[in-house]
């Protein structure tokens, strides 16, 4: 009886190996030059991105499987061991101690959705090929990167809002039924808004409605946790729609992301920035007098799936601070790239860095 372990790093060489020995002996439908072209995403991304679980013996690696949530994404068995079972055994482990319910199928595999629907998994079946026509990588890779990048330029925070609602929920709704969805990072600049988080104090709003109007400005209560912050041209915006649990990340670890994204991209400036115990975002002369806040972050979570995000103040008029208590302190300032550098910093050139730091990061 073969026992199943998850692997090591030292591992990761065998297993691409595995993985091309088996697409070359089992799935004839897909070109060599297509499986040199995947050799060097399949660490990086396939083996890297979802738990795995794998049967070794004296020979080596005999099979492997990766599972992402509910769904078996991938199952390979060396072609040595082909016809001896390993693969029924490592789905059985899936099924009895991962809770796996759903299988990623070609569609016109049907041998192999009839086997695994045998096995009462429920099939979801996808094209023989991708977008650009050519044979869909066995697993769910979109060869243009492993999450999609959006810029919406200057919009107003309703509109942003009700968008980025409407993905965050399609993305839950797709991950409890086994469905496909696409991990985004969207960066975007608001009109002169407030926003006031679920445990935010009305208070720390300075103004009332006739006053926010001279100032053309607007307040919205939303579903991010945090207190009031400021959002308005110059300020670049981010909002990450992911599963974190693609990423192997708790809410905690995934905000330390965002704020490690952010303190890099100041380094990049020759900016030193940092963390403040007991508040999240990114600060600057961290425990001095002269404490003070670059970047907010506010994040909503649910079923693992974030919304909300960062709030980076590149060019910001930081006047409109002046009429809030920022994220509910009193006695700390805020400051921008541009006042920290004396000069206006281009927004795609933040924008950009923030997007490199997060890709890493994740």
């Amino acid at each position: 009886m073969y026992q199943i372990i998850q692997p090591t790093p030292d591992d990761f060489d065998e297993l691409t190996c595995l993985w091309e020995a088996s697409v070359r002996a089992t799935h004839h439908f897909i070109p060599e030059a297509y499986i040199q072209k995947l050799k060097p995403l399949v660490w990086s991304v396939y083996l890297h991105s979802m738990p795995l679980y794998m049967i070794r013996d004296n020979a080596g690696i005999e099979g492997f499987m990766g599972i992402n949530g509910t769904m078996l994404e991938m199952l390979f068995v060396h072609p040595r061991a082909i016809g001896t079972g390993i693969g029924k055994q490592l789905i059985r482990y899936a099924l009895e101690h991962c809770h796996v319910r759903y299988v990623d199928v070609n569609e016109q595999n049907k041998k192999a959705s009839g086997f695994y629907s045998h096995f009462g998994f429920r099939v979801i079946g996808r094209d023989a090929k991708d977008a650009s026509g050519e044979p869909y990588p066995i697993l769910h890779l979109k060869l243009g990167g492993i999450m999609k990048i959006e810029n919406w330029g200057l919009v107003p925070y309703s509109e942003a809002w009700e968008r980025q609602t409407e993905l965050f929920n399609a993305v839950v709704e797709a991950k409890q039924v086994g469905k496909t969805y696409e991990n985004r990072i969207i960066f975007v600049e608001h009109s002169h808004v407030y926003t006031l988080g679920k445990s935010g104090k009305e208070t720390n709003m300075l103004l009332g409605e006739a006053q926010l109007k001279m100032i053309g400005a607007t307040l919205y209560h939303i579903d991010r946790g945090g207190d009031i912050t400021y959002h308005g041209p110059g300020q670049l915006v981010c909002y990450p729609i992911l599963n974190l649990e693609d990423y192997h990340l708790g809410l905690k670890e995934y905000i330390h992301v965002l704020e490690e994204a952010v303190i890099r991209v100041c380094a990049s400036y020759g900016i030193e920035a940092g963390r403040v115990k007991g508040a999240t975002g990114v600060w600057l002369a961290t425990g001095t007098p002269q404490e003070r806040k670059i970047c907010a972050i506010g994040v909503r979570s649910s079923h693992f799936v974030t919304m909300h995000g960062l709030a980076l103040n590149v060019n910001t008029d930081l006047r409109y601070f002046s009429y809030i208590h920022p994220c509910g302190f009193m006695d700390k300032g805020v400051t921008s790239l541009q006042k920290e550098l004396g000069c206006e910093v281009p927004m795609e050139e933040v924008a950009g860095r923030v997007q490199n730091e997060l890709s890493e990061l994740l």
